[in-house]
């Protein structure tokens, strides 16, 4: 529903929101700051990154309340079409898609496996790549789908709503690229996953089945278990992957996220459930 509402309010609301995100994210860190990042251990990291997911839904939650004053709670909170088992299978299939096209285009071999690594460093790892996903997945669902596109999409048009966030999105992780290419890869990839978990809100009805499936893409990526070929300490890692000389194919120094394999997913998952919706409102319709 359109609402009147001026335009420099609508883009001050708009960074009021990602105000939000990153004071939540400096407010769960200081426990980090105050240990020290070197002396970090993995339970830290879970218990802080776990903590940045209520600090964060607070801000919004009140953000909304007494400033923006836009209704936006309760459509991007609610949490009656949760269906976990549903979207959990899914989200546990799409990267095992992703590695199976690898293998089957040959782009995918074993290089090395070490299973006599230190097992400190790899409960810290599994801890830090559990609690990093788990706070991603729900925070990013709820600020990038969730309140930004239902802000922009009180006055304008539902793709261009979606557009805008979906390319900060992608801005927020640009430095994981190395060059001009794999920036532009890096763009391209994260639009489209952005709008791939935007359509699973929108076609269940809950920001949370996007928030499973966002956590479990990248817990199930194992980036802090598996080398993909772009990591600087692979001897900590279990097991070493090579996806290919290609970087353009490979998502190059970003890594799996960003490959072809990849954005080729997010392209068929984006057209199988809008045309889902389609049928859906149609059949509505009739």
């Amino acid at each position: 529903m359109k609402i009147e509402i001026q335009t420099w309010k609508l883009w001050m609301h708009f960074a009021g929101y990602f105000f939000c995100f990153v004071l939540a994210g400096f407010i769960a860190a200081i426990p980090r700051f105050i240990i020290g990042f070197d002396n970090e251990s993995g339970i830290i990291i879970l218990i802080t990154e776990i903590l940045r997911i209520p600090i964060a839904i607070t801000l919004f939650f009140y953000y909304t309340i007494y400033v923006s004053k836009i209704p936006l709670n309760r459509e991007t909170l609610i949490c009656s079409s949760f269906a976990p088992l549903k979207w959990g299978i899914i989200g546990f299939l799409l990267p095992l898609i992703v590695l199976g096209i690898f293998y089957f285009t040959g782009n995918l071999t074993v290089i090395e496996t070490s299973f006599q690594i230190n097992h400190k460093v790899l409960v810290d790892n599994i801890l830090k790549a559990l609690g990093m996903s788990l706070a991603a997945g729900i925070t990013e669902e709820v600020l990038f789908r969730g309140y930004l596109v239902n802000l922009l999409h009180k006055r304008y048009s539902f793709w261009l709503s979606a557009i805008i966030p979906s390319f900060l999105f992608a801005l927020v992780h640009i430095g994981g690229a190395d060059s001009l290419l794999n920036a532009i890869q890096l763009i391209v990839a994260g639009m489209l996953v952005s709008i791939m978990f935007l359509v699973i809100y929108k076609k269940t009805g809950s920001i949370w089945n996007a928030s499973i499936v966002h956590f479990l893409w990248n817990f199930l990526n194992f980036n802090e278990i598996i080398d993909y070929g772009k990591s600087n300490e692979p001897a900590y890692k279990m097991v070493e992957l090579n996806l290919g000389g290609n970087d353009l194919f490979n998502g190059g120094a970003f890594g799996v996220e960003a490959s072809i394999p990849a954005i080729i997913v997010y392209i068929a998952v984006i057209f199988i459930i809008w045309n889902l919706k389609r049928k859906q409102l149609q059949t509505n319709e009739n």
